[in-house]
């Protein structure tokens, strides 16, 4: 993004990759410090936004952590799975979650 991206009063929302296996530090023994991924969409807009998610990430088996809008007609999201499209709701976040530690431990 540049300078006019973030001064355009029309934008009203941001998607944010949080990568845990970017750059790790390294434990007392050695081993590659990694953690999960993360995808953050900010939606500013009166009215619900789908963001897509990029085609490289989309098969990660993402899982819905957080949503902060939460429509009481729409049925929960599925536990896991690929991903391609995600609808948030209007003026709210919500939060991916795509597990990359040995184990899948959380």
């Amino acid at each position: 993004m540049d300078a006019g991206n973030w001064s355009d009063p029309n934008a009203r929302s941001l998607a944010l990759l949080l990568d845990g296996d970017d750059a790790p530090d390294r434990g007392e023994d050695g081993s590659l410090l990694v953690d999960d991924d993360f995808l953050l969409f900010v939606n500013g807009w009166w009215g619900p936004l789908d963001f897509v998610v990029p085609s490289p990430l989309a098969d990660r088996g993402w899982t819905i952590e957080l949503e902060s809008f939460a429509d009481p007609s729409t049925p929960a999201p599925a536990g896991h799975g690929p991903v391609s499209t995600v609808t948030v709701g209007p003026q709210s976040v919500t939060v991916l979650r795509a597990d990359r530690r040995p184990g899948g431990a959380s």
